[in-house]
């Protein structure tokens, strides 16, 4: 049996990746670096870093802890604030050479499947929304759709990240939330 990686971001991507949500590289690295304080406490307290989180449990913690974050905003969004979103996703998605198209989805921002990448059935590609209540969220771009949570920052620089997990979700390098058995 391989030995499994004990670097904090390997640590958070795997239980990320267990999850079926997709999480930005900025959540990751904001994670790892809590399990890495978590860690370091640890040790203060005489314990070595397999005594405090061999079963993973402080990784989970610190994973967890992070991605509440951007589950729901403090406050709600105004509307403004949600059409300078919605503006930087669709120039994010642009700049990655991604289509930008009509969508059903209230407040939501399509984008089309990309040549020789995974597809949904009659879905016309996916979709990415976000409301005043909530975070980043993934959708077929279809009428009835489920949806999967971006945990991503709420800004302009995650509206970058949120575009380049989409990419990777239509060119199939990035893990589908909408496959069974991911």
């Amino acid at each position: 049996m391989p030995t499994p990686a004990t670097d904090s971001p390997t640590r958070v991507r795997r239980i990320y990746d267990g999850h079926a949500g997709l999480y930005a590289p900025s959540v990751v690295t904001e994670a790892a670096a809590l399990l890495d304080t978590y860690l370091a406490i640890a040790e203060q307290h005489g314990l070595d870093r397999e005594a405090a989180d061999g079963e993973g449990w402080l990784a989970l913690a610190a994973a967890e802890a992070v991605s509440r974050k951007y589950r729901r905003p403090k406050t709600e969004r105004t509307s403004v604030e949600l059409n300078k979103l919605s503006t930087a996703l669709s120039n994010a998605l642009t700049t990655e050479g991604l289509e930008v198209v009509p969508t059903p989805v209230r407040m939501g921002v399509g984008v089309a499947p990309v040549p020789g990448g995974p597809t949904w059935g009659m879905a016309g590609g996916l979709a990415v929304a976000l409301y005043s209540d909530s975070g980043w969220e993934l959708m077929l771009n279809a009428t009835r759709t489920t949806s999967h949570s971006i945990h991503a920052p709420v800004t302009e620089a995650g509206a970058a990240e949120v575009a380049q997990l989409v990419h990777g979700v239509l060119v199939g390098a990035t893990r589908d939330p909408f496959r069974r058995g991911r």
